[in-house]
């Protein structure tokens, strides 16, 4: 049976630590799918919330229940700390004596047959639960404090025409403070969709990852990141000639044929690799030069170390949250978001619909994934340059008892929504590598 997706959205969590009382809960929201992988949509379903103190095997210091109803994609969220006691006191719960997990076990039909589990640790949601013990730390008096520092002597003649001690000065603050206020001006303007007359995104947010705006390939090739929803992206398409262990990944050519591992510039023309990167069928994709993580199931294969080649399932967990963000839709539909991953440049022009990428590209790339129109490669010929855009996933298809197909998803310049297909593994797509890690909040 597939897991049951999850993540924390901080944005609902109120840390109001210094100035108000902390609520005793969080939110938590996930994905729910049944046994044939699909969405659980506008349905009932039972949680049962357990936290775990010390270990994914640890004893549970508090259990509750709750029942949720799932939005159209199949996302429920729940405010943990707000259901049905079954076991412990929530506010009672001493976050400083972590760490803590959070297991979920979830019926998708509703009652208590809870058939789905997933258990994750938690990194910083609840502490800010035990920052409050903080409230009254602290009596007021200055002569309470130890490791005080010396304060020097003020000197006397400190004003405006006469500052021998180089104190700031009002104008100075003032100052300082305009500058803060249009430094804040800009990290808001480069972190807000911003939209036009008819509601549409119209601009290209920066949002690296955090802590990790930009990765270095073997070839020193840099890479800018993106952070989509809980996930750590390359914002441009792979482009090394060698793998991270220094092994030589060798161009295509008529003598080798495509069932080799190769790497073939896109669109055919090498000038183009610096924007497009280049193609690699999927036998270089993911070459076990770095065998499979036995424990994730990840391979790491072309990418570099720290990063992998995503599933199919990573693909489509990506997807599915640009699906959950309004943000991201074009014309009020949660289906159409190609737009919103497509980058401004280099599609063909084509019909009149403005939710396909082709059309009004200035509003492209609302998620600042920049999906470049790259074409693919078969055989000995370049296709779809400028009307389409694959990435390999690490998925294989099995079609008659044989892997010789694996899929790919597809933005194309035609088309509203995003697609999953197959081909095979001779073809040559473009990489995007995923972060091992989730984004931390």
């Amino acid at each position: 049976m597939r897991r049951l997706f999850t993540t924390f959205l901080l944005c609902c969590v109120a840390v109001t630590i210094a100035f108000a009382q902390a609520p005793e809960k969080f939110t938590y929201q996930a994905v729910v799918r049944n046994a044939s992988n699909s969405l659980i949509a506008n349905a009932q379903v039972s949680v049962r919330v357990s936290i775990l103190q010390g270990s994914a095997n640890g004893s549970a210091v508090y259990v509750e229940t709750q029942t949720a109803t799932t939005n159209a994609n199949g996302l429920m969220t729940l405010s943990i700390g707000g259901g049905s006691v079954q076991q412990g006191t929530f506010a009672n719960i001493d976050w400083a004596s972590g760490p803590f997990f959070l297991k979920t076990e979830t019926d998708p039909n509703g009652g208590s047959n809870y058939s789905v589990t997933t258990t994750q640790q938690l990194l910083s949601v609840p502490y800010a639960l035990y920052a409050k013990t903080a409230e009254n730390g602290f009596s007021g008096d200055y002569n309470d404090l130890t490791n005080t520092p010396t304060i020097p002597t003020v000197p006397t003649n400190v004003s405006t025409f006469t500052n021998d001690a180089g104190y700031l000065t009002d104008a100075d603050i003032a100052d300082l403070l305009t500058t803060v206020d249009a430094l804040l001006d800009q990290v808001d303007s480069l972190n807000r969709v911003v939209r036009n007359a008819g509601g549409q995104p119209v601009v290209m947010p920066n949002r690296p990852c955090p802590g990790m705006p930009t990765i270095m390939d073997y070839d020193s090739n840099v890479y800018r990141t993106v952070q989509i929803g809980w996930q750590c992206w390359m914002q441009e398409n792979l482009r090394t000639t060698h793998y991270a262990n220094g092994s030589l990944l060798n161009p295509w050519s008529s003598a080798t044929g495509t069932d080799v591992p190769y790497r073939h510039p896109a669109h055919g023309i090498p000038d183009s690799v610096p924007t497009y990167g280049y193609y690699y069928n999927w036998y270089a994709t993911v070459q076990q030069v770095n065998p499979w993580d036995t424990v994730t199931g990840r391979i790491q294969g072309i990418c570099p170390n720290g990063w992998h080649v995503p599933s199919l399932e990573e693909w489509d967990d990506m997807v599915e949250y640009v699906h959950t963000q309004e943000d991201f839709w074009c014309d009020g539909d949660s289906i159409k978001i190609a737009k919103s991953l497509a980058h401004p440049q280099g599609w063909y022009p084509f019909g009149s619909d403005e939710c396909i990428p082709s059309v009004n590209s200035s509003m492209n790339n609302a998620t600042g994934f920049s999906a470049r129109p790259s074409g693919h490669f078969w055989s000995t010929s370049v296709y779809y340059t400028n009307q389409k855009t694959s990435f390999w996933t690490s998925t294989q298809k099995e079609i008659n008892n044989e892997y010789l197909h694996a899929w790919h998803g597809t933005i194309e310049w035609n088309n509203t929504n995003v697609s999953n297909l197959y081909d095979g593994k001779s073809a040559g797509y473009n990489v995007r590598c995923l972060r091992d890690l989730p984004v931390q909040h």
